[in-house]
């Protein structure tokens, strides 16, 4: 039986020989006997924002408002972080994947390492990684689905965890700096407020204090009672003195009248000076207090402004806060997704099949040239 096999094969051109049977029966050790198993575990998950609303429920309803700009946004966000250097960084010093993807059980030829992947280093384990690494968005449903390829499927899992757990950072990381920017400018005018409102009434304490004053308004309306008593003695006194000089100048009550009536006279005009007479009169003084009393007011009115509006900006970040919702958890793969073996073996058979036929004509063409 081999010698007829072999008969055949001598029988066989050199050409038909070279370019489909070698590279075929080079496939099927390759793909049948050498080429490792590769398992691939897959995850499925979205970003969304509770201010994103629908009226469905349950599974339908989250999908229904995933697809809003926002969160596929955050979504596009991830993916290009999963692709990244940082992220390729962040899995080798968890899982080590330079000895993951770089183990001796796996075949020679595709293992980082090996023949096609010679180098090793951080470049050339990044460019490893991204033939490893998967994300996939759905801009219309804005469902990502994550494919991680190792060759065990533990290791594969691993790193789809894994990505998966630095995702949430991304997405508890991009919360925190919306927070901040919301939030902190609105901190920042509440403490100016205070700052001024503290300014203001610290002015007044001291205005108050320095002048012995409270309220000049206040205070000016007793002082004017007071003087409209003193005014109604003094009327009453004079009347009585005028009454007593008409009808009794020597009357000996003139004279305790008359002392009367000047002491009422000079206690009036001293009370009016109090209120109007001079710089320090309570009318002068009360210029002052009423202007760093709107001032007080004012900045307690900023204050309370300011106070709204952080609020505000609390609530408006809480309801942009972004949440990653994992739909699908990475699987345990039980069967390897490749290397597709037969079609690997089926499509070198039909390549060299179509080199050799263009060559057979290309030579045939040329044999008949010369032979002209």
């Amino acid at each position: 039986m081999f010698q007829k096999l072999i008969a055949k094969i001598r029988g066989m051109s050199k050409l038909f020989l070279w370019v489909v049977v070698v590279p075929t029966t080079l496939a099927i050790l390759y793909f049948g006997f050498i080429a490792s198993p590769v398992y691939m575990s897959q995850s499925r998950f979205v970003i969304y924002s509770p201010n994103e609303r629908s009226s469905s429920s349950g599974l339908g309803g989250l999908l229904n408002v995933i697809g809003g700009t926002n969160s596929n946004r955050s979504a596009e966000i991830l993916q290009s972080y999963f692709d990244s250097w940082a992220a390729m960084k962040q899995v080798d010093r968890k899982l080590d994947i330079a000895k993951i993807y770089g183990n001796s059980n796996v075949d020679i030829f595709d293992r980082y390492g090996g023949i096609f992947h010679p180098f090793r280093n951080d470049v050339s384990l990044y460019r490893y990684y991204r033939t490893m690494v998967q994300d996939n968005l759905n801009t219309s449903t804005g469902i990502s689905e994550l494919g991680v390829k190792a060759y065990t499927p533990e290791d594969a899992q691993a790193i789809n965890q894994y990505l998966l757990k630095l995702g949430q950072r991304i997405v508890n990381q991009l919360n925190q700096e919306a927070r901040q920017k919301s939030v902190s400018y609105a901190e920042r005018s509440v403490a100016k407020a205070e700052a001024k409102f503290k300014e203001a009434s610290l002015a007044l304490a001291q205005f108050r204090n320095s002048n012995q004053v409270f309220s000049p308004n206040a205070q000016s309306s007793g002082q004017l009672n007071l003087i409209e008593q003193l005014q109604t003695q003094y009327l009453a006194q004079k009347a009585q003195l005028e009454a007593l000089r008409q009808h009794a100048p020597d009357n000996p009550q003139v004279p305790v009248l008359e002392g009367a009536v000047q002491s009422l006279k000079k206690q009036i005009m001293e009370e009016q000076n109090k209120v109007t007479g001079s710089n320090d009169s309570l009318a002068s003084k009360d210029r002052i207090y009423e202007n760093l009393k709107i001032q007080q007011s004012l900045a307690q009115k900023l204050l309370e402004a300011a106070f709204t509006s952080l609020q505000q900006a609390r609530t408006t970040a809480q309801k942009q806060t972004l949440y990653l919702e994992t739909i699908s958890p990475p699987n345990l793969s039980d069967a390897p997704q490749g290397p597709e073996r037969l079609k690997g073996i089926l499509a070198t058979l039909a390549v060299t099949l179509m080199i050799w036929g263009v060559l057979t004509v290309v030579i045939g063409g040329i044999k008949e040239h010369h032979e002209r």
